[in-house]
C-alpha cells in the first residue's frame, strides 16, 4: 500500500513540477493558428456540450413563434452573430476565418440544442472561444428574440437570408438601462412583402 502511495505521490509531483515549468518557460504555444489534437477537441466539445446542458435544463423558454420576435432576432443576429457565425451562401468573414476553435454553424447548432440550451449560451459565452456573454449588455427579451430566430435558421437558404435583409433593413432600438443604441434607419421605412415564418414548429 505505502509503494502505491509514494509511486501516485511521485507522479503528482513529476505532474505539477512539469507544468510549473511549461507556465514558467513559455513551452506552451498559445497562438490560435494550430489546431487541437483530436483528443483534445473532443475533452472540450464533450465539457462544453455537458456543462451547458446542466445549466441550461431548468430555463423556461419564452413564446418563440411570433413573426415580430424573429424579425427583430434577425435584426439582432445580423448585427451581433453574422460577423462570426457565417449566414447562408456567404463566405466567412476574416474574423470567422481567424478564430480558433471555429465559430459554429448556427443552423446546426439550432437543430442539435433546444431553445434554453441557445440562451443559455447567447446569454453567458463561452471562455476561450471567442463566444461573448451578451447578457452583460442586452436584456433577456432580446436574447429570446435571438433564439427564435435561429430556430427557422435551418429552414433559410441564400435567398431566404437575402430576402429578409432586404425586408428588414437595419434599425432597432434597445432602451434598456445602460444600453440604448439605434443601428441604422427605421425597418418600417421598408415597404416590402412580409415573410411570415409563424407556422413553424419551434421546439
Amino acid at each position: 500500500m505505502k509503494r502505491w502511495v509514494g509511486t501516485l505521490g511521485t507522479f503528482l509531483l513529476l505532474g505539477l513540477g512539469g507544468g510549473a515549468w511549461i507556465v514558467a518557460t513559455g513551452a506552451f504555444d498559445v497562438s490560435a493558428g494550430w489546431k487541437d489534437p483530436a483528443w483534445v477537441r473532443w475533452l472540450l466539445v464533450n465539457t462544453q456540450e455537458n456543462s451547458i446542458k446542466r445549466r441550461a435544463h431548468d430555463l423556461a423558454p419564452a413564446d418563440l413563434d411570433r413573426q415580430r420576435r424573429i424579425d427583430e432576432g434577425f435584426r439582432s443576429y445580423r448585427e451581433m452573430c453574422a460577423i462570426c457565425h457565417t449566414p447562408p451562401g456567404q463566405k466567412d468573414s476574416p474574423v470567422s476565418a481567424g478564430l480558433n476553435p471555429p465559430p459554429p454553424d448556427l443552423a446546426e447548432s439550432a437543430e442539435e440544442m433546444s431553445a434554453s440550451e441557445l440562451f443559455w449560451v447567447i446569454k453567458n459565452g463561452i471562455r476561450m472561444t471567442g463566444m461573448p456573454a451578451w447578457g452583460k449588455t442586452h436584456d433577456d427579451t432580446e436574447l429570446w428574440d435571438i433564439v427564435a430566430f435561429l430556430k427557422i435558421l435551418p429552414d433559410l437558404d441564400e435567398k431566404g437570408y437575402e430576402a429578409l435583409d432586404v425586408k428588414l433593413a437595419p434599425g432597432h432600438h434597445h432602451g434598456e438601462a445602460g444600453h440604448s443604441h439605434s443601428h441604422g434607419a427605421s425597418s418600417s421605412a421598408v415597404a416590402e412583402e412580409p415573410l411570415d415564418f409563424s407556422g413553424m414548429e419551434i421546439e
